[in-house]
């Protein structure tokens, strides 16, 4: 019976922590160009469509998405903080889409 209840327990923590982690930060803007009207105008060189969506510029791993009329919808990586000892690194790979690209790599020398 106790293993039971142990391993209840360590899934019920372990769940919650995923749900913790999975919050990430969305934010809205509008980014309208006359020049391109009903469409979301990042720069010269990301235009979207209301539906399209894409890698934000200047974050390595963030999504941005078209809603209407030049409103778009950014979303970036939940903050998780580093195991205990070790400091936060790089995105393992900020090419993959977002949210995989979301994974971190840690330095847990402690020559830091």
């Amino acid at each position: 019976m106790k293993f039971y209840v142990c391993v209840v327990a360590v899934f019920a923590v372990a769940f919650a922590s995923l749900c913790l982690v999975s919050d990430a930060l969305v934010a809205r803007a509008q980014y309208k160009n006359s020049a391109y009207p009903g469409k979301c105008y990042i720069s010269s060189d990301l235009i979207l469509s209301p539906g399209q969506s894409g890698k934000a510029p200047n974050n390595p791993c963030a999504n941005i998405e078209c809603l209407d009329n030049g409103n778009v919808e950014f979303t970036i990586c939940p903050a998780v903080a580093p195991p205990k000892g070790c400091k936060q690194r790089d995105f393992v790979n900020a090419n993959r889409p977002y949210p995989d690209c979301c994974e971190r790599a840690y330095d847990c020398t402690r020559s830091f």
